[in-house]
């Protein structure tokens, strides 16, 4: 059962910021099956979410999602709403052992539609959610924002999307994190 785990996929799901992921370049030691796609807010990956994603019995399973509802004027509430749902069918969806983990929306840099305020605001009303639905919340914000609590810049190039660098640091968190599961 151990060995299966430790050769068990681990997917990311999200939206642009994850689907630039780039698994097989960051984290070749890992099965990391990327279901990222650009443009994504929650009712899209709401329905895009597939049973067959969880055929492969992953271990564990990444969600970023949401920064593109805030672009196209949602509220927290709505929001937070189709996260439960996302999380609510990728629970149907997948074996027991899968360790579920949703991720914090990544501060902005001056970009309008995402401010920080909002964002460190939507992330607690998202830990909170993730407490009562009893599943792990991984705050990646801290380590990406600089002093003034925006994304540091040398972190993006356009105010939202992540470098190199940024993805390098994301695919070591997550290698830290997959690695105490």
């Amino acid at each position: 059962m151990e060995e299966r785990m430790k050769n068990a996929p681990v997917l990311i799901i999200g939206d642009s910021i994850t689907e630039g992921f780039k698994e097989k370049e960051l984290l070749p030691e890992l099965n990391i099956l990327n279901y990222g796609v650009s443009g994504d807010s929650t009712p899209e990956l709401l329905e895009r979410i597939s049973k067959s994603w969880f055929d492969k019995n992953p271990r564990a399973a990444f969600l970023c999602i949401g920064t593109n509802d805030f672009a196209r004027g949602r509220t927290d509430g709505y929001i937070l709403g189709n996260i439960r749902e996302i999380i609510d069918k990728i629970r149907s969806f997948s074996p027991r052992e899968l360790k579920l983990v949703v991720i914090s929306i990544f501060p902005t840099r001056d970009n309008a539609p995402r401010p920080n305020e909002r964002i460190r605001e939507f992330n607690r009303q998202l830990s909170i959610l993730c407490k009562e639905s009893a599943i792990s919340y991984f705050d990646i914000n801290r380590n990406f924002s600089d002093r003034e609590g925006k994304l540091k810049s040398e972190f993006t190039e356009d105010g939202l999307h992540l470098t190199k660098a940024a993805y390098r640091l994301w695919a070591d968190l997550i290698s830290e994190y997959v690695g105490k599961l």
